[in-house]
């Protein structure tokens, strides 16, 4: 999850000569891109934070990246991520309790909560990972139940990242470590929102895409000036943007924006965002559209195309999923996408933003806790970084489901899928029958 501030260098700027330094900063090599004449007019930044391997047993994933209306926003965002990313990369795993959830003398979430795989894909000879049952023994991490105040503890490889399985290790080797629910924020109110928001974002749309559901269109003609703006810098280079309410039973503002061109060689480009309302969800979304759109231009140029392969044997990580959808004859498979007649008016979303981030997190968990699950936080904020003022952490709601990449190692297992679109009046899935049988498109 980037940064988001709403005086992002205001803010930022009293740590930014110890965060950025080409040498010895936690970021270095921040460069501004230059806006192509085919490209949508938005600020794009990507930097390099320091190497985590010099100091500790794993290498972070150093790329940062992010766009936005104005230099100071996207640079924000582009520190943001390589921040969070830097301090979930910090661990050290002799650290963390081994146990099972059976043999664990602390509290646990029990294994079954989590929504992860199911049977059939364990039955597979080659499947990369096991079940996560109350006798597999994993590494245990603290988290903070939100609603309750209370600790938690949940495996740590849903918390840190990279976060490795050796053959023949000690520990079971549970699922696909994902950076869904990183944050980085100026307070540990800003930071859980925004773990938190990421987490429902990806559930909106892993259950949008997995289950096909023809979600209502966003009536754009009453957008904010604000975000028509937005809109039209993607128009003034040919594209069609499509904005989808892809909410689930939370209420929680939730936005798909599906960029579409009518030449070949970028075809269609897909991002999505949640926040605490509309107006938000709806720019981050689009700012999200402008940063993934330049990504998969730079594929398409760069990789060679996703050879046909009926089982999708070689979607096996983030660029082929974007890779596969810049060919012009698949987008015949995500017309559901826009095929809803029905329009909405984004000013009826809920507006969850109460004032202060304290309010605003505790209204947000309420509602997570009344839809049935637990809203937790770890907070990872390494030393260095809680010196400068930031807080990063990851936030994780158990048995919201999850956004995996590679097509064979996507979520099937949890109920929400089976289930969720029923109560949103769809026609929904059954597990006979399985989910829609295309990679998703999201980076």
């Amino acid at each position: 999850m980037k940064i988001e501030l709403n005086t992002p260098l205001a803010r930022l700027s009293h740590a930014l000569d110890y965060i950025v330094d080409n040498k010895v900063g936690l970021v270095g090599n921040v460069v501004e891109h230059p806006v192509e004449i085919d490209s949508p007019r938005f600020f794009r930044y990507s930097c390099n934070a320091g190497n985590t391997e010099a100091f500790g047993e794993y290498r972070n994933f150093a790329v940062g990246g992010g766009a936005a209306i104005t230099r100071e926003m996207a640079l924000a965002k582009t520190v943001g991520e390589a921040v969070e990313r830097y301090c979930a990369a910090i661990y050290d795993k002799q650290e963390f309790a081994l146990a099972s959830y059976d043999e664990a003398r602390f509290d646990c979430i029990e294994p079954a909560e989590f929504a992860l795989y199911s049977d059939r894909q364990h039955e597979y000879a080659h499947f990369m990972f096991d079940p996560f049952l109350n006798s597999s023994r994993v590494r245990w991490v603290p988290a903070t139940d939100l609603h309750r105040a209370s600790t938690v503890h949940v495996p740590a490889a849903m918390v840190y990242v990279p976060y490795f399985f050796y053959e023949n290790g000690d520990e079971t080797p549970i699922t696909q470590p994902i950076s869904t629910g990183l944050s980085c924020h100026c307070s540990l109110e800003e930071a859980s929102i925004g773990g938190l928001c990421e987490v429902i974002e990806r559930d909106c749309f892993s259950i949008t895409w997995q289950a096909r559901l023809s979600r209502p269109q966003i009536c754009q003609d009453t957008l904010s000036a604000a975000n028509r703006d937005l809109l039209r810098r993607f128009e003034q280079v040919g594209y069609r943007v499509f904005l989808i309410d892809i909410r689930n039973e939370s209420g929680v503002p939730s936005v798909m924006a599906v960029a579409r061109h009518h030449g070949h060689f970028l075809p269609m480009v897909v991002a999505a965002s949640t926040a605490l309302s509309a107006e938000e969800a709806i720019r981050k979304a689009l700012e999200e559209l402008a940063h993934t759109e330049r990504y998969a231009f730079q594929i398409k140029g760069e990789v060679p195309p996703v050879e046909p392969d009926p089982e999708f044997d070689n979607i096996a990580g983030q660029v082929d999923h974007v890779n596969f959808w810049t060919n012009p004859e698949m987008t015949q498979h995500a017309e559901f996408l826009f095929s809803s007649s029905e329009r909405c008016d984004w000013r009826d979303m809920e507006n969850f933003d109460k004032g202060t981030p304290k309010a605003s997190l505790a209204h947000l968990v309420e509602r997570i806790g009344e839809t049935g699950y637990r809203a937790l936080v770890c907070d990872i904020t390494s030393a260095d970084v809680r010196q400068l003022g930031m807080v990063a952490v990851r936030a994780l709601i158990p048995g919201y489901h999850p956004l995996f990449m590679g097509y064979h190692h996507r979520a099937l297992g949890g109920k929400r899928l089976w289930r969720v679109p029923q109560q949103l009046g769809f026609p929904g899935l059954d597990q006979a029958s399985g989910d829609y049988p295309f990679p998703h498109p999201f980076p």
